[in-house]
């Protein structure tokens, strides 16, 4: 399965794209959420959902017992949540709202988030109050994807971080001023 949202002219490529038509592409890059043992708590955020997914296919494949649930925000129509519910235990939808509202964020667990810079912002707040442990994926436009051109570049604790090379995936007080 292939996710994508068209934003720029690669991605209206794909749009182009027949059914059964073959394409040669490169990635991913950069770095993936880590595994870290226990529950875990996936948010995604429209486009950011696709990456949740991956990642509940990797958590549930490194430990089958683990609990994994799945929260996904959506401006107007939901997608994936069949999917989903292969690999995780709980599926919850929040259409036209706040996902992150729907977190209980003083559970002991990993948490992981991709979405919207809004939804990350207050994912890393809520993380803070609960001193929780919360990995996100950043979302950035990427031109060249091997950190050559810095199109993708956001401010870290260390300084600028590429996020095609050095992410896109960063606990958050690494990158709480970028988000």
């Amino acid at each position: 399965m292939f996710v994508y949202q068209t934003i720029g002219r690669g991605t209206a490529q794909f749009a182009r794209l027949l059914p059964g038509q073959e394409i040669e592409a490169q990635g991913a890059y950069g770095n993936g959420f880590p595994l870290i043992a226990g529950e875990a708590v996936l948010i995604g955020g429209g486009i950011g959902t696709a990456p949740m997914l991956q990642l509940a296919k990797e958590l549930r494949a490194s430990d089958p017992n683990r609990r994994i649930d799945v929260y996904l925000g959506f401006r107007e129509e939901a997608y994936l949540e069949e999917a989903f519910a292969q690999y995780t235990d709980s599926v919850t939808l929040n259409i036209g709202g706040y996902v992150v509202s729907d977190v209980d964020f003083s559970r002991k667990a990993t948490f992981y988030a991709c979405g919207p810079s809004p939804m990350l912002r207050a994912a890393a707040t809520a993380a803070e109050q609960a001193n929780a442990s919360l990995f996100v994926s950043l979302e950035k436009h990427m031109a060249c994807g091997v950190g050559a051109c810095l199109g993708c570049t956001c401010q870290t604790k260390d300084g600028q971080k590429r996020v095609c090379k050095d992410g896109p995936v960063f606990d958050y007080r690494e990158v709480q001023d970028a988000i």
